[in-house]
């Protein structure tokens, strides 16, 4: 089968999650079926990178974006209709581009990664549409209006209102629709669950698995420094739980370990916290650490970082919020705790009781392999797209 995939980002190096999840599914995708790719770009992709992805994709169409033409269309659509984020992507001269890329490829399926992404694909005809909205992105911005400055309340409110509505747009322009968790299609308004395939994302357990060494690192959060969920929770580790921590581990460190720590972190200047910017292997740090906490307060979708720490057989402490997407089970995968004080008490828990932090880490690598592989997470994608079946994993 001739699949055409459609991409906002260049997916290497998968240093966000709708990059990691595409590189994945393409190298899935491709073991059994023609893969076309066409994704925008913001800067030009190293030649490297582009023959990494060619090695088994069957053709790759590079379209860049330019940062006036951006801004042109989000000013032209101040007062529009289109969510920012669409517009931000969406132009009609790569409309064209892509339209001619079509017709050259004739796909038997077009298969759109996100929802900002659907402009390109949804009003086609002649082939099998499928859209992965991957998460509730609504629901996200919806978070993050409490949280955020004051002068970007605005912006993000109206954001929320026009993606809210346009996530139940497109949905009957698709054949398919994909999305990462359950609880994720449960914020999408105006339709029912059953019109939803839920394809999780997974890992890589080949590549993250347990390895042997000195733990000199007692805390360890990972992940893209600049993108607000993350933020927001280094700031809630460092502000509200690390208080509480004091009087039993005065001397207790956080690592935070990922790209472009954002000014309010850099800001904190913490003494039990270290940023470490970008890092070329992620393994290096889970390696080193005792435990992992990732208790997230905002957010959505289904958190690569635990499912990597998991992998790499760490004990993981979490929030409800992150947790349902995975599904684990508090206690013998990894711990819950949903409030400061939970957070502490745990974290004083797994590090005081080593045997038991260890069993916790054996049990959430074996879920991981059990459920949470890419081999089986793309085996499972590509019988949804051969049958055109809604299958839960």
């Amino acid at each position: 089968m001739k699949i055409l995939v459609t991409l906002s980002r260049f997916p290497w190096p998968t240093d966000k999650g709708d990059k990691l999840r595409a590189w994945y599914q393409l190298q899935g995708l491709a073991k059994q079926n023609e893969v076309y790719v066409f994704c925008l770009s913001e800067g030009e992709v190293p030649a490297h990178d582009l023959v990494r992805l060619k090695e088994f994709c069957k053709e790759v169409y590079v379209m860049p974006i330019g940062i006036l033409g951006i801004f042109s269309r989000l000013a032209t659509n101040l007062f529009g209709k289109l969510p920012f984020q669409v517009a931000y992507f969406h132009s009609s001269e790569v409309q064209k581009h892509f339209e001619a890329f079509y017709n050259k490829v004739q796909p038997d399926l077009v298969y759109c990664q996100l929802a900002r992404m659907a402009e390109y694909s949804r009003h086609i005809q002649g082939c099998k549409k499928v859209i992965d909205y991957q998460d509730a992105f609504s629901k996200g911005i919806e978070r993050r209006i409490n949280v955020a400055p004051f002068y970007q309340r605005l912006l993000l409110r109206e954001e929320f209102r026009r993606m809210k509505a346009y996530e139940t747009a497109v949905l009957n322009d698709f054949d398919i629709r994909t999305i990462i968790s359950a609880q994720d299609a449960g914020y999408i308004s105006g339709c029912d669950n059953n019109v939803w395939t839920i394809m999780p994302n997974g890992v890589d357990t080949n590549h993250y698995m347990p390895e042997p060494g000195s733990r000199s690192i007692d805390l360890l959060f990972t992940g893209n420094m600049q993108y607000e969920p993350n933020v927001n929770c280094v700031h809630y580790l460092i502000e509200q739980v690390f208080p509480l921590l004091q009087k039993d581990l005065p001397h207790v460190q956080l690592v935070a370990a990922g790209k472009n720590p954002a000014r309010s972190l850099r800001r904190l200047r913490a003494k039990h916290l270290q940023l470490t910017g970008w890092v070329d292997d992620l393994r290096t740090y889970y390696k080193q650490a005792r435990v992992f906490v990732a208790p997230m307060q905002i957010g959505i979708g289904m958190q690569n970082k635990i499912l990597e720490a998991m992998a790499m057989g760490m004990p993981v402490i979490t929030s409800s919020l992150a947790n349902n997407a995975i599904g684990a089970e508090h206690g013998k995968h990894l711990f819950v705790a949903d409030t400061p004080q939970k957070v502490a008490e745990a974290t004083i828990y797994l590090l005081s009781n080593t045997e038991y932090a260890l069993q916790l880490g054996r049990n959430a690598r074996a879920l991981m392999v059990e459920r949470f592989s890419w081999q089986q997470q793309n085996e499972a994608l590509c019988k949804i797209l051969e049958e055109g079946e809604k299958e839960a994993v």
